[in-house]
C-alpha cells in the first residue's frame, strides 16, 4: 500500500545509499509523489524539464499520427531527463498519453470518415476490442509475475527479449504492409494517366478517379496475379467483394429502403450514446479493480482473505460480458446492414460470428502482450488493424480512441495511491495535448497533400521500430543496474499470490 511519508522521511529516503550508488530502481514504494513540485529548489532543474519538454511534445507528435500513445518512449525521457524514479517516470508516462489522447479526441471528435458520411472513429470495434483488451492485461500482468526463468536467463531479461521479438515482427509486418499499400496506391493514381490517354467518347472519361476501395483490389491483384492480373482474384481476396470497380458503398435497391436509412442515420452521429454508455462503466471498473487489488479501500484486503481471489477473476467475467454483448450486438447490426442491402465500405469488418470470434482472441492477446511486455496497447493493436486491412486514418482514430480511457484509467488510479505528481502531470499532459493536435494536423495534411494514406502505416512501423531500440536498451541497462544494486532478477515475483500470514 502507498503511504504518505513525512517530508523528512521522504528527504532520507531519496539521499539513501542505493540512490548515491546509482541504483536507480531503489525502493520508493512508500513515497507520495502526489504534491512534488514541478518548479522551486525541491522541483526539476528549469534546463532539464525544457529540454524534455520539446523531446516529449516532438515524440507525442509523431505517435499521436500512428495512433500509438508513445510509452515506450516517453518512460525512458522522463527517468534520464529528468532523473525521476522509474515508478514515477512510469505514471508520469501514463498521465503525458492521457493527456496526448484529450487532445488527439479534441481533434478526431468532429472528423468524417474519407469515404462515407459517419465519424472517422469505428466505435463498433473500439468498444468490442476494448473489453478484450483490459480482460488481456490482467491475464498479462499474471504471466509477468509468474513468468519462470528459462534456462538460465533471468527472468527480467526474458520478458526483454520477449518484447523486442513481439515489437520487432510487429514493425517488421507493419512496414511490409505499408509498402503493400504504397504500392497499390501508386498503381490507382496511374490508372487515371492511362484513361486520360484514351480517344474522347471511349465511354470512360467521366469516370472519377481511383478510390481507396479501388486501391485495396489493386493490392489483391498485385498477391495473386502481378501486374498483369485482371483483378478477379479481388474478389475472392476479400469477404466484402472489396474488389468491385462501383462506388465504394454499394446500395442493393432490392434492400428494405426505410431500414437502410435508419441504419445510415444512426451510423451518421458524431456522438454515439451507447459507445459512451459501455465505456464509462468499463474504465470505473478499472479503477476500482486497481484500486482494490492495490489495497487502497481497505489495507487488509490481501491474498490472505477469502474475498480476494473472487475480486482478482472479477474482470473476466466483466469484460467478458461486455465483449460478449458487443459481438452479439455487432453481428446483429452487420445482419441488418445486410437485409438493409447495404454493403461494406473497404477495410470495414464484416460482421458475423466467424469474424467475430476470431477478433476475440486478437484483443485479449492484445491485452495480455501489453501486460506481460509492460508497454502500452497501441502498439499492438494498430498493428492488429494494419493487418485487418483497416482504412489507416480510421485505424489510427480508433486505437487513438480506445487510448483515452485506458490512460484516463491507469492515470486515476497513478494519482489516487500517490506514484503522480499533480503538478508534474498537468504540465506534461498539457504538452501531451498539444502533441497530440500537432501530430493530428500535421498526418491529415500529409494525406491531402499527398493522396497516400499508406504514410500512417509507415510511421507506425517506424515508431514501433524505434521503440523496440529504444526500450530493449533501457530494459537491459535496467536489469544491470538492479543486478549491481543486489536485487535478485532471477526470480518470479509471488507476493501477490502467496499469503505470508
Amino acid at each position: 500500500m502507498a503511504l504518505a511519508l513525512l517530508p523528512q522521511a521522504r528527504d532520507a529516503l531519496r539521499a539513501s545509499p542505493a540512490a548515491f550508488a546509482g541504483c536507480s530502481n531503489y525502493s520508493d514504494s512508500g513515497v507520495d509523489h502526489f504534491n512534488d513540485p514541478l518548479f522551486g529548489d525541491d522541483g526539476l532543474s528549469p534546463a532539464s524539464l525544457g529540454v524534455v519538454t520539446v523531446l516529449c511534445w516532438i515524440i507525442t507528435s509523431l505517435a499521436v499520427s500512428a495512433g500509438i500513445g508513445g510509452g515506450g518512449l516517453l518512460v525512458p525521457l522522463y527517468f534520464i531527463g529528468l532523473d525521476v524514479p522509474q515508478t514515477l517516470a512510469v505514471a508520469l508516462s501514463k498521465g503525458t498519453i492521457f493527456g496526448v489522447a484529450c487532445g488527439n479526441f479534441a481533434f478526431l471528435w468532429s472528423q468524417r470518415h474519407p469515404h462515407v458520411d459517419r465519424p472517422l472513429i469505428d466505435y463498433k470495434t473500439a468498444v468490442f476490442m476494448q473489453g478484450g483488451e483490459l480482460m488481456g492485461v490482467v491475464l498479462g500482468v499474471l504471466f509477468n509475475l509468474l513468468l519462470p526463468q528459462a534456462r538460465g536467463v533471468p527472468r527480467r531479461v526474458v520478458i526483454i527479449m520477449l518484447s523486442a521479438l513481439v515489437l520487432g515482427f510487429n514493425a517488421y509486418k507493419t512496414i511490409k504492409k505499408g509498402i503493400a499499400k504504397r504500392a497499390a496506391e501508386t498503381k490507382a493514381f496511374a490508372a487515371p494517366e492511362k484513361k486520360a490517354a484514351r480517344p474522347a467518347g471511349a465511354g470512360e472519361g467521366d469516370a472519377p478517379p481511383p478510390t481507396l476501395r479501388q486501391a485495396v483490389a489493386l493490392e489483391a491483384e498485385g498477391k495473386e496475379g502481378g501486374d498483369g492480373s485482371t483483378g478477379d482474384g479481388a474478389s475472392e481476396a476479400g469477404t466484402s467483394n472489396v474488389g468491385s470497380s462501383a462506388n465504394l458503398v454499394a446500395l442493393d435497391v432490392q434492400g428494405n429502403e426505410a431500414l437502410k436509412k435508419k441504419i445510415l442515420a444512426a451510423q451518421a452521429r458524431r456522438f454515439q450514446p451507447w459507445a459512451w454508455a459501455l465505456l464509462g462503466p468499463m474504465v470505473t471498473f478499472f479503477v476500482v479493480y486497481s484500486l482494490l487489488l492495490g489495497e487502497i479501500f481497505d489495507p487488509d484486503f490481501t491474498n490472505c482473505v477469502v474475498g480476494y481471489w473472487p475480486a482478482y477473476v472479477s474482470p473476466f467475467f466483466f469484460y467478458g460480458a461486455t465483449t460478449l454483448y458487443m459481438a452479439r450486438r455487432n453481428i446483429a447490426e452487420g445482419a441488418r446492414m445486410l437485409e438493409a442491402g447495404i454493403e461494406p465500405v473497404a477495410g470495414d469488418i464484416v460482421w458475423s460470428r466467424k469474424s467475430a470470434g476470431m477478433l476475440v482472441p486478437a484483443a485479449v492477446g492484445a491485452g495480455a502482450a501489453a501486460g506481460l511486455l509492460g508497454i502500452g496497447g497501441g502498439m499492438i493493436l494498430g498493428p492488429i488493424f494494419v493487418a485487418l486491412d483497416f482504412q489507416p486514418q480510421v485505424g489510427t482514430a480508433t486505437t487513438g480512441f480506445m487510448i483515452l480511457f485506458t490512460a484516463m484509467g491507469g492515470t486515476v488510479k497513478y494519482l489516487t495511491i500517490g506514484k503522480l505528481s499533480w503538478q508534474m502531470f498537468l504540465w506534461f499532459a498539457a504538452v501531451g495535448a498539444v502533441g497530440g493536435q500537432t501530430g493530428q494536423r500535421l498526418v491529415r495534411r500529409l494525406i491531402q497533400r499527398t493522396g497516400r494514406p499508406s504514410y500512417v502505416v509507415f510511421l507506425l512501423g517506424g515508431i514501433i521500430a524505434v521503440a523496440v531500440v529504444v526500450m530493449t536498451s533501457f530494459g537491459i541497462q535496467q536489469a544491470v543496474e538492479d543486478a549491481d544494486c543486489g536485487e535478485d532478477i532471477w526470480a518470479p515475483s509471488t507476493d501477490q499470490f502467496v499469503c505470508e500470514e
